[in-house]
């Protein structure tokens, strides 16, 4: 009656390539190089070497710089006009400008998504918290420049306004990631 064994034979065992002194029975599923258990990356497509597991930069998604100037684009302009809106919604009152900063913060993240070609990350993130601080900017700039004792009267709602737009900034952002 014939031997049998459970170990594996010498003809199919060779080392890691990585590690000279470890036997191993396993090889990279791309370059079929041996890889003991420390080097094994499990991946969707089998167990790979270090090397083969790594992704490629051009597997790398990232925001593309046309994209990007599309998003700042319609910031600039979608904030322009909301700040326009901003100006005769304000005086309303605390509760309305809370709302109304959450809007806006909706509002520019879906634009800037939208513009960015449904990108998410940091960079979309802080192109739309720019969009909703320039939508409270704006007003101000446009409208009060010019006169110093309009800005003085608005001073008055000065919380109101800070306060709505970091609602719309920290709503804006999270809407991007």
């Amino acid at each position: 009656m014939p031997e049998t064994s459970t170990e594996p034979d010498a003809a199919t065992s060779a080392v890691c390539y990585r590690h000279p002194g470890r036997e191993t029975a396993v090889s990279c599923s791309n370059c079929e190089r041996p890889i003991c258990p420390d080097c094994m990356v499990y991946s969707p497509v089998g167990i790979k070497c270090p090397e083969c597991a790594r992704q490629p930069r051009s597997a790398l998604v990232r925001l593309k710089p046309n994209r990007a100037a599309r998003a700042i684009g319609v910031t600039v302009g979608l904030g322009a006009v909301m700040g326009v809106g901003i100006v005769f919604l304000q005086a309303v009152g605390l509760f309305f400008a809370l709302i109304l900063g959450w809007l806006i913060g909706i509002g520019m993240g879906e634009a800037v998504l939208t513009a960015s070609g449904r990108f998410r990350g940091r960079e979309t993130g802080l192109i739309a918290v720019g969009g909703c601080i320039w939508a409270y900017l704006f007003p101000y700039l446009l409208f009060y420049g010019a006169s110093v004792g309009d800005v003085a009267n608005s001073l008055s709602r000065a919380p109101f306004v800070v306060l709505g737009a970091a609602i719309a900034a920290y709503v804006a952002y999270n809407r991007t990631q």
